[in-house]
C-alpha cells in the first residue's frame, strides 16, 4: 500500500513522517511544534532539565512524560526528547487516521494498518511491524553516529515497546552499558542486566556492535534490509 513521505526540519528536530494524507502531515507538524514549544519553555525556565544526566522531577503534558521516562530508565529527561516528540505526534494523528509513522532521528513511533519494515541504522537489520491497532515504538541509541549523548559503543542499541518516550530513554540507558571492548558474552550479560529493570516497561531490545547481535525479550520478526541512504533520518 502506498503512502506519502515528508521530511520535517525545525531547529534540532529532523523527522521523517509517513502518512496517507497531507492533512495528517499537517496534524503531525502541529503536534511536533507544540511538543517542542513546551520543551523549549521548560528549558528556559529550568536549565537543569536540559543538562542533567540523572532522573528528574517535573510536571507538564510533554515534559512530565520525559521526566517519568527518565526515572524509569535512570537517565536524564533529555534522553527521551526525540521519542517523546514522535510519540505525541503519532498519538495526535492516530485519533484521525489508521496510519502514521514519525521517525525522529531514529526514534520511531508507529500506528499502522499495514505491514511495515523498519530498518535499524547503522546495520543491515530491521523489524517487520504488523498492524496491531496500537502504537508501537522502535527507538535506537548509537555510540558511533548522531548528535545525541551516548557513553557507550554500540552501533545500535534498539528498544521496542508501546511508548516511544519510554523506549527512547531505555535505548539510551542500554547504549550506555555497551563498552568499547565488549564482545558477544559481555553484550549478552549487559542485556540480561538491562532486562531486569526494563522488562516491566518495554517489550524487548537488540544490540548491534561490529559483527555481534544480541537480543532480549519479545521483538518483532528480525529481517535483513538494504535501506537506501536517502530514507535514513539523521542530522
Amino acid at each position: 500500500m502506498s503512502y506519502l513521505r515528508f521530511r520535517f526540519r525545525h531547529k534540532q528536530t529532523i523527522a521523517t513522517v509517513l502518512v496517507d494524507t497531507e492533512d495528517d502531515y499537517e496534524r503531525a507538524v502541529k503536534a511536533m511544534l507544540k511538543a517542542r514549544k513546551e520543551i523549549e519553555e521548560k528549558i528556559t525556565r529550568d536549565p537543569l532539565f536540559f543538562t542533567t544526566l540523572d532522573p528528574y522531577e517535573c510536571h507538564g503534558e510533554i515534559v512530565g512524560r520525559m521526566c517519568h521516562a527518565s526515572k524509569l530508565a535512570n537517565v536524564g529527561p533529555m534522553a527521551a526528547v526525540a521519542g517523546t516528540i514522535a510519540q505525541y505526534a503519532v498519538e495526535e494523528v492516530s485519533r484521525f487516521s489508521e496510519f502514521i509513522v514519525v521517525d525522529n532521528g531514529g526514534d520511531i513511533a508507529i500506528y499502522t494498518d499495514r505491514e511495515l519494515i523498519v530498518g535499524i541504522y547503522p546495520s543491515n537489520l530491521g523489524f517487520r511491524i504488523e498492524p496491531e491497532g496500537k502504537i508501537r515504538a522502535v527507538c535506537t541509541s548509537s555510540g558511533k553516529i548522531g548528535h545525541s549523548i551516548s557513553f557507550g559503543y554500540a552501533d545500535a542499541a534498539t528498544v521496542v515497546g508501546s511508548d516511544a518516550c519510554i523506549a527512547d530513554a531505555f535505548a539510551t540507558a542500554l547504549g550506555n552499558m555497551i563498552k568499547e571492548d565488549f564482545g558477544k558474552n559481555e553484550i549478552e550479560e549487559a542485556l540480561e542486566e538491562f532486562w531486569q529493570t526494563a522488562r516491566k516497561h518495554v517489550d524487548g531490545a537488540m544490540v548491534v556492535k561490529d559483527d555481534v547481535v544480541g537480543v532480549v525479550g519479545e521483538l518483532p520478526e528480525i529481517v535483513k534490509v538494504n535501506v537506501s541512504p536517502d530514507l535514513i533520518t539523521k542530522g
